[in-house]
């Protein structure tokens, strides 16, 4: 019991950092793409606000600001006759929401919308003739590349987790207070992190 509560402590402080890191990163972009906007250098602005909303978790609010921003960013720019910035735009929150995929897609609404306007554009820029066709192709290069395997994924997963939480039980419990191995503790942690390490590196080469 004591094992499992240690182990459930370290899996929350691990969460609670990745939590604080994922939302902070997100959010100094996401200012960072508000100042560059506010000087006007758009394009810059583009980049950070893709590089916030890729720093993407449930309930992240930065990251789906982002997203809002850069749709107002390629609205304003089609509206101002500026095609190449609003296909940028829509670019840029396609790819941070692709970015993000893992068991799940997130924020499908908004990829569906933003591969609509895409296709759009680039009929836009061509001919009068050729409009219907460039469309059309634009859509079926837009489809939406295969997901990771889910098997492989949750494999990953696992992997990633045991090798995680190996290297923190060997580091409490498998050395002495001279850092000397603990016989059959460190047997047991160590295979954990070695085989944790293992089936993620195949999760990783396989999804």
């Amino acid at each position: 019991m004591r094992l499992s509560a240690r182990l459930l402590v370290a899996v929350g402080v691990l969460l609670a950092v990745l939590a604080v890191r994922i939302v902070g990163a997100s959010n100094a972009e996401l200012a960072r793409g508000d100042e560059l906007r506010a000087r006007d250098d758009v394009d810059a602005a583009i980049l950070a606000y893709r590089r916030a909303a890729r720093w993407y978790a449930p309930g992240n609010p930065s990251s789906t600001d982002a997203l809002d921003r850069l749709a107002a960013i390629a609205l304003a720019a089609h509206e101002a006759g500026d095609l190449e910035t609003s296909l940028a735009a829509w670019r840029a929150l396609r790819g941070a929401i692709l970015s993000t995929r893992s068991l799940w897609v997130p924020h499908p609404d908004r990829l569906s919308r933003a591969e609509t306007q895409i296709a759009i554009l680039m009929a836009e820029r061509a001919g009068p003739t050729e409009r219907a066709e460039t469309q059309r192709r634009a859509r079926s290069q837009l489809e939406l590349p295969p997901r990771p395997h889910l098997i492989w994924t949750v494999l990953l997963l696992a992997g990633w987790l045991a090798w995680t939480l190996g290297a923190f039980a060997f580091a409490s419990w498998a050395l002495d207070e001279e850092d000397r191995p603990r016989g059959r503790q460190a047997q047991l942690w160590g295979t954990v992190v070695v085989l944790g390490f293992g089936i993620f590196v195949i999760g990783m080469a396989l999804a």
